[in-house]
């Protein structure tokens, strides 16, 4: 089991904005409530940070295939996870342009 401690916790569905804790069980969110007691493998303290739903950019320059000295897909991919996104659109402003089904296959 996981416990996440005092986040900012952030569920933009139900409109869900507290301070609170998250148990995770696995995957599963088991709990959310003001204090959770229950032991736990591991506890994150997330006082002054936001727990959320992974977030999703619409727009990223990953610059693979043709410029990846200004951004890769690998070095795009880890800068946006390290802020919480989970889901990329990425532009096809590329060389060559992701126009064709062999070129997209191909990254």
């Amino acid at each position: 089991m996981l416990l996440i401690k005092n986040g900012r916790v952030i569920d933009p569905k139900t409109k869900f904005d507290q301070v609170c804790d998250v148990l995770v069980d696995g995957k599963r969110i088991v709990k959310i409530a003001e204090n959770i007691t229950e032991a736990a493998d591991r506890v994150i303290d997330a006082t002054g940070l936001i727990v959320a739903p992974g977030l999703v950019d619409i727009h990223v320059h990953f610059r693979e295939p043709g410029q990846t000295h200004k951004e890769a897909i690998h070095t795009g991919a880890l800068a946006a996870a390290a802020g919480g996104v989970t889901s990329v659109v990425k532009m096809a402003n590329t060389t060559p342009t992701i126009s064709t089904v062999e070129t997209l296959e191909e990254v």
